[in-house]
């Protein structure tokens, strides 16, 4: 309840003194019930998957070239950016933007309504980004001229378990390039 007089005191203050409330989307957003839910996604997680996850990667890229020319050349460049990030750090920023982090990867950047935002990938890639939560998980879209894709971050019932999937689409590829990676929280140091 308090959220919501605080909502209605800036947009009566901003109104009185004749500006457009502006902020107001900004501070719902921060006193929602949902950004507590978003909240829960905060923290850094770890690669825990096993060799079989390793494999699948490598198929799903193996599948999507299978009968494709150059599909030697198209492989190795899938699998760079198809790469396994040893961890993700994820938090929500005060100006309602969602920050993803991964030691030498750019940072992923964007308002949490999903609004594209242009970043250069680890790789060289312009890209146009965004993230929002969607359906109880944490999305990031992105677009090139080339393709699209997509990375799925959805925390599991334990509140420690992260499952990645990610998937990769482009009209060269003649398939569909999907995998889902396993992650845990990081406990924090004493």
């Amino acid at each position: 309840m308090r959220g919501v007089v605080l909502v209605m005191a800036v947009l009566v203050t901003l109104r009185a003194a004749g500006e457009e409330p502006r902020l107001l989307p900004v501070l719902a957003a921060a006193t929602s019930p949902r950004m507590a839910g978003e909240r829960e996604y905060e923290g850094t997680y770890l690669y825990a998957g096993d060799d079989a996850e390793r494999r699948a990667v490598k198929a799903a890229v193996d599948r999507a070239t299978e009968r494709m020319f150059g599909k030697v050349i198209a492989r190795d460049e899938l699998m760079k950016r198809s790469e396994i990030r040893p961890s993700y750090t994820i938090h929500l920023e005060a100006a309602g933007t969602v920050c993803v982090e991964t030691p030498g990867f750019p940072s992923e950047r964007s308002p949490l309504d999903g609004t594209e935002v242009e970043l250069t990938t680890k790789y060289g890639d312009v890209v146009k980004n965004s993230l929002q939560f969607v359906g109880g998980a944490l999305v990031e879209r992105g677009r090139t001229d080339d393709g699209s894709g997509s990375t799925e971050f959805r925390l599991q019932a334990d509140g420690r378990t992260l499952l990645v999937t990610r998937v990769s689409r482009s009209p060269r590829l003649p398939g569909v390039v999907e995998y889902t990676l396993t992650y845990r929280r990081q406990e924090a140091a004493h």
